[in-house]
């Protein structure tokens, strides 16, 4: 107990603090599982989208993600630096190259960004039936990335938030 006055207040304030802040960084963790299964899908979406401009328009691949819209991929950078290279006459590696510049704003699995970068190594780098086959092999394991991501998602979400009030009331606990 604490001898200064006011010491009860002091530690129901402090026990309510720990509380608080374990449960915020519970919800917090979970935000961030969300986010990684909004990535997986935004990709996903857009992996789609090139296969048919290929598939149906023969886009050519500096200009095919300029009617593409995302407002999480836009947001994160990496649609704008895919477009800002339609003018270079070397148009090489920028799918890798833009997805490095921006990898710090997602919050992908190792897995998750493997995929997306081996993806682009096969836009423009083959035959239309290849290029298929391989946009069809990527489209699968990106879809099979996000639904065990989503599956974690809601688990981890739970165990998150669970873990946060359980590890502030100890605190507290603690403290009194």
């Amino acid at each position: 107990m604490c001898l200064i006055h006011g010491g009860q207040e002091i530690e129901t304030c402090g026990c309510c603090s720990y509380i608080c802040f374990f449960s915020l960084l519970g919800i917090y963790k979970g935000d961030y599982e969300k986010k990684r299964l909004s990535e997986c899908e935004a990709f996903a979406e857009l992996f789609e989208y090139i296969k048919n401009q290929v598939r149906f328009f023969l886009t050519p691949t500096k200009v095919m993600y300029r009617n593409f819209a995302n407002d999480l991929l836009e947001k994160s950078g990496f649609l704008p630096e895919l477009r800002s290279h339609e003018q270079d006459d070397i148009y090489c590696n920028v799918w890798n190259v833009s997805f490095e510049k921006c990898m710090k704003y997602f919050h992908l699995t190792e897995k998750q960004r493997s995929l997306i970068m081996d993806f682009g190594d096969v836009i423009g780098k083959s035959n239309g039936e290849i290029q298929m086959q391989s946009f069809d092999y990527y489209i699968s394991m990106l879809k099979n990335e996000t639904e065990k991501q989503r599956a974690e998602t809601e688990k981890n979400i739970k165990l998150y938030r669970t873990l946060g009030i359980a590890a502030g009331a100890c605190a507290a606990i603690l403290i009194i």
